[in-house]
């Protein structure tokens, strides 16, 4: 009773389909156990590069990394407003420091999960280069 019931409920969905069972053998669509989904087309269109996409991670990595890079960079310089001396110079040192150790960390992790997590790898990219250059240019 209850299998007569659930095959009139899927005739009913496939006559309410416009893709028949001939649709289906001919192959315009993706066959399910109901009914055929229409066939997608390939978009068209300028094919972008992957990176091109991530324009915003890419330069939040590089503006935090050249942040961080520059206040490194200014921990041990007399002259630097954030160096010896500076009241807060404790406080600020272990975040800076703690961001220079993470920037190697985070870069490995972003390559280790760059198919699950694009946008990680490509801040991470760009972050840890941003912080190496910024330290050693800033000092």
């Amino acid at each position: 009773m209850s299998l007569n019931n659930f095959n009139d409920r899927i005739a009913r969905i496939n006559n309410k389909t416009a893709y028949s069972a001939a649709d289906m053998a001919r192959g315009e669509g993706t066959a399910t156990l109901m009914y055929s989904s229409p066939a997608r087309e390939a978009p068209r269109g300028r094919s972008h590069n992957k990176a091109i996409k991530h324009y915003k991670a890419i330069l939040m990595g590089l503006v935090l990394g050249a942040i961080i890079g520059i206040v490194a960079a200014g921990l041990d310089n007399g002259d630097s407003l954030w160096g010896p001396g500076f009241a807060y110079h404790e406080m600020i040192m272990l975040p800076v420091l703690v961001a220079l150790v993470a920037a190697p960390l985070l870069a490995m992790a972003g390559c280790a999960m760059r198919h699950r997590s694009p946008t990680f790898f490509y801040c991470s990219a760009a972050y840890f280069p941003a912080v190496i250059a910024a330290a050693l240019l800033g000092g």
